[in-house]
């Protein structure tokens, strides 16, 4: 099936061949037909001075590009000599930001108070898509006649990109919908 596809004379028997149960796939990938192989290399140690994370550790590199390991490996080591990597969780966010177009700035300043009042509503239309992606605030900041919106989510264990995305967009519609001034995105 897959030859007549793409039209071509080249075997694939390499992308066929992997370790991977295709049946945990559906929801990662569409359209699956199998898996690259890319050499990995090893780089490291780097120091690692976090809450979470303490010590040193070794970290695997799919790449192809010749010297890139050996480039890391020397970063690696110089950080390592001056004391390793500190580091910390400042927050923990996943951030779409539409911007809504009004007619001008006093436009847009009665918009973001009709957001705020239609907070609970819009939280509840953007999680309608998602089971974990939890809409936390939505941050204003007006430049003229120009709305952008900070949607803020926590997305558990998730990255959450498309989940924010599409959440997003759903809200963002509702209040194009619902919002009874003109306001264009």
């Amino acid at each position: 099936f897959i030859y007549d596809k793409i039209n071509t004379v080249t075997s694939l028997e390499h992308i066929s061949s992997y370790s991977i149960d295709s049946n945990i796939l559906p929801g990662n990938i569409e359209n699956f037909i199998g898996v690259a192989q890319v050499p990995i290399g090893l780089s490291g140690p780097i120091q690692i001075n976090g809450e979470y994370a303490k010590g040193a550790y070794y970290i695997p590199l799919a790449t192809t590009e010749g010297t890139l390991i050996a480039s890391y490996n020397r970063g690696m080591r110089l950080s390592k000599e001056c004391g390793g990597i500190k580091s910390t969780i400042v927050d923990h966010k996943m951030q779409r930001a539409p911007v809504f177009l009004c007619e001008d700035a006093l436009k847009a300043r009665e918009f973001g108070k009709w957001i705020d009042q239609n907070f609970n509503t819009i939280k509840q239309i953007a999680e309608t898509s998602t089971k974990s992606g939890k809409l936390i605030e939505i941050c204003q900041y007006p430049i003229g006649p120009n709305m952008y919106l900070r949607f803020n989510y926590t997305t558990k264990d998730a990255a959450g990109q498309n989940m924010c995305g599409k959440a997003t967009y759903i809200a963002s519609e509702w209040i194009i919908k619902n919002y009874n001034k003109n306001i264009n995105t």
